[in-house]
């Protein structure tokens, strides 16, 4: 095989580019190398290429401060092949390798290593067509506060061309994250931006499926692993792709991740670059023509710094334009331009990495950050900018080459049953996989429901030894259970995911499948812990009642369940992050033990609190757990005890002889738990007035809900767990 030509970009000050025209080719800070680069950091004689068995291969020639290929270390004296878009670190310098031929995919190495992976030129992805985009940017304005705000970004022009990595640097303050979310659409700013001269603010549907952007956090379910992960990112993203594209797409990502070996480990269990690169690698699903990184390097050792942005190179060098927020200057280099930012958002320079150096007149990169926050004001380092020629070039220029007004592509419409079947599989696999959480959700009824075994007596209904105060109770305790255990089980539900959806909203994902699926979630584990809280009270008490009545139970128990699950995805909705979910929690659920009814009875509220009652959860089902029970069925039809205490008092004895809980009959006829208890004298009418008075202690407080109308009732709390699903609807769209 003939010889390619290789080509090197040495990233010094100034930039240095030779062709490679003999071989051996040397590298070192000695005049008779080759490349000369004048470095402390680099060795007299340093590194050394060579080409053997039809590939350049460079060699470490034993140096003191070492050679990378990418992410890998060359050992001393030892070798490393070399191939396309590979950027290798002699020392501390950057030089970026070019081979002028197409490399067969079987020989491409994408990060110097051993792993091969296919080129875009060998193998084209029938999933997707990446179309090049411009972007431009025209006076873009955000404040904190319409007026009197403090000033984010200040009246930024900007232009990119396709293929270009654009690194956005900048002091603390300069408004970095928000020019970004101003260029892509997730925080809007007022002036244009254009992608291909078509507003990207007016048309973003039509965009957003071109857009790639990682945030600061991770965008991927820590429980699933690497193939997991970009497969439903495939699915959610690319839903007409035929099973054999999606897996296809997935596969070339994972090669050109290189986390081919790694895509059965959960993502949890990687290093923090190897999470990093998967959050990548679920936007490179759709091979964006805007790729956009906030912090995508921070926090990584260099060799996996270096991997990262060799990565954004090569996606840059397909076609994408990429803008990369980053600290990490130390391979700046690498970019096509840089925007530095000085406070307030103003531009204090857009041009070349390389010529970064002359224009502030530092000897590296960091000296920059000094002296743009010491030497001038943000208005004078913006002021010199826009009179220099960079601002000429690469902005002022470029404007004039924006092409004119087009027709908006049309956007790609979500598909609600593909994109809800795909949540509801990837919910149900995450939740198999968090065994705690799992538990939690499956044993939690059960524990709570078993404490009915400890706490009440068997006999609570019995008209001979029961006691009606405690049933009241006991009802009521089961109705809190059901709430509790429902709404612990969804309070995480959502703010775990919080960047997650975002992100998965801006590419696409409609907000009510996403909903439909933790709703779904929700009604089956609703159905599960109200048969296992129902189970247990009528296993640990006697309920004399028949099975439409036990229905009945079931299905209030049901709608407390459900209902407060969606309190508790509402909480999780609201709350700004997953510790924060459970105190909320607590925050709701105290109200509605206070003012459910069961402890302090309705009939005890001022005004206000039963204003209050009207919206709580446990209200209804506890009332019509309290009819369905039928503990105080013939007191509620007893014609005597609908009439006030003044008429009751001027019922004759023939009177209230048709009356089974009032009159004469009251401990023969009348069902009422615990009248047996009641100690029986020689005297009728002084028992007689016992019986009444056990029976007052309760009707006094409870006898407006002893005989409900149930099918209100339920409708009633049907409006209320509609209404807070509303209102979660809203909490997600605000979330945006």
């Amino acid at each position: 095989m003939a010889m390619l030509t290789l080509h090197l970009t040495t990233h010094t000050n100034p930039t240095q580019q030779c062709t490679v025209t003999q071989i051996p080719f040397n590298i070192g800070s000695d005049p008779d190398n080759d490349l000369v680069i004048s470095d402390k950091s680099v060795d007299s004689f340093h590194a050394q290429i060579i080409w053997k068995q039809d590939q350049y291969l460079l060699i470490d020639l034993g140096s003191s401060s070492g050679t990378r290929i990418g992410s890998i270390q060359l050992q001393p004296h030892k070798s490393g092949s070399l191939g396309d878009a590979t950027l290798v670190q002699v020392g501390s310098i950057i030089i970026e390798v070019k081979i002028s031929s197409p490399v067969p995919a079987s020989k491409t190495l994408i990060f110097g290593a051993a792993a091969k992976i296919q080129t875009s030129n060998s193998t084209k992805s029938q999933t997707t067509t990446q179309e090049n985009l411009r972007l431009d940017a025209v006076g873009l304005y955000k404040s904190t506060r319409p007026v009197f705000g403090t000033t984010l970004i200040n009246d930024i022009s900007l232009s990119f061309f396709p293929k270009e990595f654009i690194v956005i640097a900048g002091v603390s303050g300069g408004g970095k994250s928000t020019l970004m979310d101003a260029l892509n659409g997730q925080r809007r700013a007022s002036g244009k931006v254009l992608t291909n001269g078509i507003s990207l603010y007016r048309h973003f549907k039509a965009f957003k499926h071109r857009i790639g952007y990682v945030p600061q956090d991770d965008i991927v379910h820590p429980e699933l692993t690497v193939r997991e992960a970009l497969n439903y990112a495939v699915q959610l993203r690319l839903p007409f792709a035929t099973p054999e594209q999606r897996q296809q797409r997935i596969q070339e990502v994972l090669e050109q991740l290189q986390l081919t070996q790694r895509k059965h480990v959960p993502v949890k269990r990687l290093s923090g670059g190897q999470r990093k690169r998967v959050s990548i690698g679920v936007e490179l699903i759709t091979k964006p023509s805007l790729f956009f990184l906030d912090e995508a390097t921070s926090g990584l050792d260099p060799g996996t710094e270096l991997q990262i942005m060799e990565l954004l190179r090569v996606s840059a060098n397909a076609g994408s334009t990429v803008l990369l927020i980053t600290h990490a200057t130390k391979n700046v280099a690498i970019a096509d331009l840089v925007v530095f930012l000085a406070k307030g958002g103003r531009l204090a320079y857009v041009g070349p990495p390389k010529l970064a150096f002359d224009y502030f007149q530092v000897q590296d990169f960091d000296a920059i950050y000094d002296k743009v926050e010491r030497q001038l004001s943000p208005q004078q380092w913006e002021e010199r900018f826009k009179s220099s020629g960079f601002y000429r070039k690469f902005i002022t220029d470029r404007h004039k080459t924006i092409p004119p007004h087009k027709v908006p592509p049309a956007p790609i419409e979500s598909r609600f049953w593909q994109q809800w079947g795909v949540l509801c599989r990837r919910n149900l696999n995450i939740l198999l996989k968090n065994k705690i959480s799992l538990a939690l959700m499956i044993l939690g009824a059960p524990i709570l429901g078993s404490v009915n075994f400890a706490l009440w007596k068997s006999d609570l209904f019995s008209t001979k030894t029961g006691n009606a105060g405690q049933t009241i109770t006991m009802l009521f305790v089961t109705v809190i259970m059901a709430v509790m255990s429902g709404s612990l089980a969804t309070m995480s539900e959502i703010a775990k995911e919080t960047a997650i959806y975002r992100r998965e909203r801006s590419a696409g994902l409609g907000l009510l499948p996403y909903l439909a699926s933790k709703l779904q979630l929700a009604f089956l584990l609703g159905l599960y812990q109200s048969a296992v809280l129902l189970g247990c009270m009528v296993a640990a008490v006697v309920i004399p009642i028949d099975s439409s009545a036990l229905a009945g139970m079931y299905f209030s128990l049901f709608l407390a369940s459900f209902g407060s699950m969606v309190l508790g995805l509402l909480v999780s909705a609201i709350a700004p992050n997953q510790s924060v979910a459970p105190l909320l929690t607590i925050l709701v659920l105290v109200p509605q033990i206070v003012f459910g009814g069961g402890i302090l009875p309705q009939a005890e509220f001022n005004p206000i609190g039963k204003t209050v009652n009207q919206l709580m959860l446990t209200k209804y089902p506890f009332e019509s757990l309290v009819t369905l029970s039928a503990l105080g069925e013939d007191v509620a039809k007893d014609l005597c005890w609908q009439k006030s205490e003044q008429q009751k008092k001027s019922l004759s004895e023939a009177q209230t002889a048709i009356c089974k809980c009032y009159g004469k009959d009251l401990f023969t006829e009348c069902k009422f738990p615990g009248l047996g208890k009641v100690e029986r004298t020689s005297l009728s009418q002084v028992d007689l007035l016992k019986g009444r008075l056990l029976i007052k202690s309760i009707y006094d407080s409870y006898g407006n809900i002893l005989s409900i109308n149930l099918l209100t009732n339920w409708l009633q709390m049907l409006i209320i767990i509609i209404g807070i699903t509303v209102i979660l609807f809203l909490a997600q769209v605000f979330k945006i």
